[in-house]
Parts: structure tokens; sequence; C-alpha cells
């Protein structure tokens, strides 16, 4: 398992913020921090190296997020 620490900065559009943002929480490799402005932090659990990067592609390609920055990743093993 890989998890990732990302700050994902959304739109400051009203009318796609909201939708990135319940996009977002309703993603379940996805728990979310408290909001700040227009970045929320992030941290993404998911299977390998590879699926963390697709799920970080993925990210960028909602509407209404801007950027998806990553902050830190840990590849170690879980007993």
């Amino acid at each position: 398992m890989t998890v990732s620490a990302l700050v994902v900065t959304l739109s400051s559009d009203p009318a796609v913020a909201p939708q990135a943002l319940a996009a977002l929480a309703q993603d379940p490799r996805l728990q979310l921090g408290e909001r700040h402005a227009e970045r929320i932090p992030v941290v993404a659990e998911t299977e390998s190296p590879a699926a963390g990067v697709a799920l970080c592609e993925h990210l960028e390609r909602l509407a209404g997020v801007l950027r998806v920055d990553v902050v830190a990743i840990d590849f170690a093993e879980r007993a």
C-alpha cells in the first residue's frame, strides 16, 4: 500500500469548486482535511505507487481542480 499526502488546489469559481469538492469527498481512496481557501489537504491510499500516480492524474482532470501537489509519499509495507 502507498500512502500519499497531497494538497489539492480548487478553482475559486463557485460554479465548479463545489463539484470538485463533492467528487473528492466521494472517493473512498481519499481522506480530506480542513479546507483553507482554495486548498484542501488530502491523504490518499492506493495499492501501488503506479496507482498513486494514476490517482493524481485523475484528480488533476476533475473539473474545478487546478492542481495537485504531492507533499509526501510513504512506500512502507504495512503489517
